[in-house]
């Protein structure tokens, strides 16, 4: 094949700034146009099919999405590079991207033929909860786990040891079975599983009896985790191969930590920003005043309002939010100004607000408006 340089976006049809569901869609669709079982013997649409796989392949993953748009190439020396020049056929770009036997045809059968036990190990999700103040540094947990590890006995092999599986009758050892129609449009034929060994290619008439034919048993582990700073409600961490043990050479899953963040009584989450209500009494806002208040950590901050600040305002503290995740510097503390209005008044407090109203009043003089300019105030806004 030639190496000439080819737009992934292009290949799916779909501007730079597509969005994960759209570059999704589009695979989709472009799939079912091209699909070799669709045009047996078309070069071209096979050729169209590959580059359609590893485009997809690439833009669905972010981290190698984001190489690809910053070097042109997701190879490890950030020099540009057709990355379709290597692939001579279907199952070799298969092969390459997904690893060997996830290809099409006899490659991927002859790997199930000769281990039967392969399975890639499952996920194992967790929940972490943390508070507030937990976000505003970088926390080290250790967690207690439940995982599948690999039988001690049969080795993940799933037999007995000293037995052997057998061939399963219905694939013949492929693990796939083809069915072909015919239809109008001409002889169709499509592959599944095998349903009577579930793609493994052999059948285990001996299980080990220290796992039960399943190559794993379950085992508590101690999982030491670093939380960043700047984590927020629902996100989840992924730490590579901590998972499930898989069988028959088959990779470890992942360990999922989904973060729940404790609900603050005073203070909400607003991306990278803190937000909360600053109540302030009537003297203070007319008068002005620095307010002290408890911040997330537990320390003392102040706040200064300035005199007729109104109820209302947004008063910033920069720098007192979260910190950004995976970057630098922190969001800010946004403080919006409440009237604080007392829920019984003495009666020196009311003979006060009945001087201060009647100071007010003859102030203002004798007939004037207590209305003011709607046009005035049309400017002001």
């Amino acid at each position: 094949m030639a190496r000439v340089d080819i737009d992934l976006y292009e290949v799916l049809r779909v501007s730079r700034d597509a969005s994960p569901e759209e570059i999704k869609h589009a695979y989709r669709r472009l799939v079912r146009e091209c699909h070799p079982d669709y045009h047996p013997g078309d070069r071209e649409k096979e050729e169209q099919f590959k580059r359609v796989a590893v485009a997809y392949e690439i833009l669905s993953d972010p981290e190698k999405r984001r190489q690809y748009d910053t070097y042109g190439t997701v190879r490890p020396t950030g020099a540009p590079a057709d990355i379709f020049g290597d692939f001579t056929s279907v199952s070799d770009l298969f092969d390459f991207f997904f690893g060997e036997g996830m290809g099409f045809g006899r490659r991927s059968a002859r790997r199930r033929a000769v281990d039967p036990a392969y399975s890639e190990g499952e996920h194992l999700q967790e929940q972490i909860e943390l508070t507030l103040a937990d976000t505003l540094t970088e926390q080290t947990l250790t967690l207690k786990v439940r995982r599948l590890e690999t039988c001690p006995v049969c080795g993940g092999s799933r037999l007995e040891p000293g037995t052997h599986a057998t061939v399963c009758d219905r694939c013949g050892g492929t693990g796939i079975v083809t069915v072909t129609r015919q239809s109008l449009l001409g002889v169709f034929s499509s592959t599944s599983t095998c349903p009577a060994c579930h793609g493994r290619g052999a059948r285990i008439d001996h299980p080990c009896h220290e796992c039960g034919g399943t190559g794993l048993r379950p085992k508590e582990r101690t999982v030491e985790v670093t939380v960043p700073a700047g984590v927020t409600d629902g996100m989840v961490l992924r730490l590579r191969g901590q998972g499930h043990a898989g069988t028959g050479g088959g990779p470890e899953g992942d360990l999922l930590l989904r973060i729940r963040v404790k609900p603050h009584p005073v203070f909400a989450v607003d991306g990278a920003n803190l937000v909360a209500e600053l109540p302030v009494t009537y003297p203070e806002v007319l008068q002005g005043a620095e307010i002290g208040f408890e911040y997330v950590s537990g320390e003392e901050l102040k706040v200064r309002v300035p005199p007729k600040t109104q109820p209302g305002s947004i008063l910033t503290l920069r720098g007192k939010g979260l910190p950004h995740l995976n970057s630098r510097g922190t969001g800010d503390l946004l403080l919006r100004v409440t009237l604080d209005f007392p829920d019984r008044l003495s009666r020196e407090e009311k003979e006060l607000l009945s001087r201060l109203e009647g100071g007010k009043r003859e102030r203002r003089g004798k007939g004037a408006s207590s209305l003011r300019n709607l046009r005035k105030l049309k400017e002001l806004s």
